[in-house]
């Protein structure tokens, strides 16, 4: 168990309400679970922008780069598509470590 310091002021109000523990715990779990949800959100967020960017999703848009033909077209769409393969695998890898995250707070519960 670790120790976390806590204002004297903050304290005596968190003794009121029952014990500083569960209270720490409790809000320590709630922070975390918004937490990820911004983060889930926000990779979404930056995931829809490359889909519309592409009109692909990102397995669509991998098989592509595979094709030589399709991979001419890209570069009409984008000069910089292989910063955005690099950008997209990012927030693909994101999104999944931050649904992880959440499915294993939650399940602690």
């Amino acid at each position: 168990m670790a120790t976390v310091s806590i204002k004297k002021g903050y304290l005596e109000i968190v003794n009121t309400l029952g014990s500083a523990d569960a209270i720490v715990e409790k809000a320590l779990r709630k922070y975390l679970i918004d937490t990820c949800v911004e983060r889930i959100e926000n990779s979404k967020r930056k995931i829809a922008e490359l889909e519309k960017k592409y009109d692909s999703s990102y397995a669509d848009f991998i098989k592509i780069l595979s094709n030589e033909e399709r991979l001419k077209g890209l570069e009409k769409i984008s000069q910089d598509w292989e910063g955005d393969v690099i950008e997209w695998e990012y927030w693909e890898k994101e999104l999944e470590e931050w649904k992880m995250r959440l499915e294993d707070i939650l399940m602690k519960s």
